[in-house]
C-alpha cells in the first residue's frame, strides 16, 4: 500500500496498534506484539519488515502487524479483558481477513485466542511460529557455519533467549558452536567456558527470562553483551536493537539476526564497513511465515525440517560465499530483489483478477491433502524463484 492503513484503540488498561502495510489477495498477516513500552513506530517497521518477507518469499498475502501496550499491574483477567477489547476494535478487519492476527513476543496461544474471540471468531490451536523461525535461523547458522573456513566450536552469543532461541539450541548440533553469552529482558550473563546448551534449555524452562540469574558467569550491561568478542552475534530480541553507537564497539564476524528490524538507519552499514558480515533479519527469521505456512496446512513437520536442509540452507550458503568473495553488502542485494517482488504484487493488487479470486476460493475449499500438497508446491516454486533471483544479481 502506499500509505499503511493504522488503526488505534484504546481501554482503560491498554493501548493498541494495527498496522496493514500492503495487501495481496485483499489479505494480510502478522504476529501481535505486547510489551508495557511498545510505540506505533516499531509497529508500523514491523509491518514493513512482514511486507518485505512475504514478498521475497512469496507468500500470498500481504505484510501486517499489531502491537498491545498493557497498562502495568495487570492481573490475569486484566490482560485478558484488554486483549479481548482490542480484538473486539479489530473485529471488522479480522473477520474480512484483510489482517490475519499470528503470535509475536509475548503473544502466545492463548492470548491469541482472546483476541481472536474478541473480534467474535474461535481458532484452532495456533502453530507455534517460534519452532519454525528456529528451524530457519538455524539453517541460517549452519550455513554460515558451512562456508567459513574456522577453528570449531565457534563462539555466539544470544540477545534475547526467548522461545526461538530455546528451540534453536536443539536443533544445532553438538560442538559447532559455543553460547558464550546471552540476555533476557531481565539481564545479561557471559561465561567465556561456555554454557551447555541442555542446561540453558532447562533453566528457560524452569526460570523463564530470569534463567540469566541462574546461569555461572559473569553479570554484564545489555550492550556489553551485544559489543561481545563472538564469531557470531545473533540478536533475537526487540528492533533496533544494534544502534549506530553500538556497531562501532560490536567485534564479531557475523551477526546472524533472528529479531525483525534489528538494526538501527546506519548501523548495518557501519558492521559492514568494519568487514562483518551482516545478514537481514527477514531473510533468516522467515521460517516463521514461511514454515508455519506448511504446517498451517498439513505438511509434516520431518518434511518441512528436510525443506529448509536441502533448498532453503544452500542460499544462505550462497549468499554467505558471494558477501565474504566480493565484498558486497547483503542486505542491499537481498531488500532490492524483495522490494522489487512487493511493488509487483502492489501492481497485480491493483488490479484485481477475477481468477485469482476464484482460485483462491477453490483453493480453500479442497481436501486437506490437497491443500497440502497445493502448499507445498507453492514452496518449491517459490524457492525455485528465490534462487532464479540470487543468480540474477550473482549470487550462487
Amino acid at each position: 500500500m502506499e500509505h499503511p492503513l493504522i488503526i488505534l484503540a484504546s481501554g482503560k488498561t491498554y493501548e493498541g496498534f494495527l498496522v496493514i502495510d500492503s495487501l495481496f489477495n485483499n489479505r494480510s498477516a502478522g504476529g501481535v506484539r505486547i510489551a508495557d513500552d511498545l510505540v506505533l513506530e516499531e509497529v508500523r517497521e514491523l509491518a514493513r519488515e512482514m511486507t518485505i518477507k512475504l514478498a521475497l518469499f512469496r507468500l500470498p498475502r500481504g505484510g501486517g502487524k499489531a502491537g498491545v501496550r498493557l497498562a502495568e499491574g495487570l492481573d490475569a483477567e486484566g490482560r485478558s479483558a484488554a486483549l479481548r477489547s482490542f480484538g473486539r476494535h479489530c473485529g471488522p478487519i479480522i473477520r474480512t481477513g484483510l489482517y490475519n492476527p499470528a503470535m509475536d513476543m509475548n503473544c502466545g496461544p492463548e492470548e491469541l485466542r482472546t483476541i481472536y474471540a474478541g473480534a467474535g471468531l474461535e481458532i484452532p490451536p495456533p502453530t507455534d511460529t517460534s519452532f519454525y523461525t528456529a528451524i530457519s535461523a538455524a539453517n541460517a547458522l549452519l550455513g554460515y557455519a558451512e562456508v567459513v573456513q574456522s577453528a570449531r566450536p565457534l563462539t555466539m552469543a544470544i540477545e534475547g533467549f526467548g522461545n526461538v532461541a530455546r528451540h534453536m539450541m536443539t536443533l544445532l548440533p553438538e560442538g559447532l558452536f559455543r553460547v558464550t553469552g546471552i540476555s533476557t529482558v531481565i539481564g545479561a550473563v557471559r561465561n567465556a567456558e561456555g554454557f551447555d546448551p541442555q542446561e540453558l534449555c532447562r533453566e528457560k524452562d524452569l526460570h523463564g527470562d530470569d534463567l540469566v540469574a541462574h546461569l555461572p558467569g559473569e553479570r554484564i550491561a545489555h550492550d556489553d553483551l551485544l559489543a561481545t568478542d563472538v564469531d557470531v552475534l545473533v540478536p533475537a530480541a526487540r528492533v533496533w536493537s544494534i544502534t549506530r553507537e553500538l556497531a562501532e564497539r560490536i567485534q564479531v564476524r557475523a551477526v546472524v539476526p533472528v529479531a525483525n528490524a534489528p538494526y538501527r538507519a546506519g548501523a548495518a552499514e557501519i558492521l559492514h564497513d568494519r568487514g562483518m558480515l551482516v545478514l537481514p533479519g527477514y531473510l533468516c527469521n522467515a521460517g516463521g511465515v514461511f514454515g508455519s505456512s506448511m504446517a498451517d496446512s498439513g505438511v509434516p513437520r520431518k518434511e518441512i525440517e528436510e525443506l529448509f536442509r536441502l533448498r532453503y540452507r544452500p542460499l544462505i550458503k550462497a549468499l554467505v560465499r558471494m558477501c565474504l568473495q566480493s565484498g558486497r553488502a547483503a542486505i542491499p542485494v537481498v531488500e532490492r530483489l524483495a522490494v522489487r517482488e512487493a511493488r509487483k504484487r502492489a501492481q497485480a493488487q491493483s488490479q484485481p483478477s477475477i481468477l485469482r479470486k476464484l482460485g483462491e476460493r477453490a483453493r480453500r475449499q479442497l481436501p486437506v491433502s490437497l491443500r497440502r500438497r497445493a502448499m507445498w508446491n507453492h514452496c518449491i516454486r517459490s524457492l525455485d524463484a528465490l534462487e532464479a533471483d540470487f543468480r540474477e544479481v550473482g549470487i550462487h
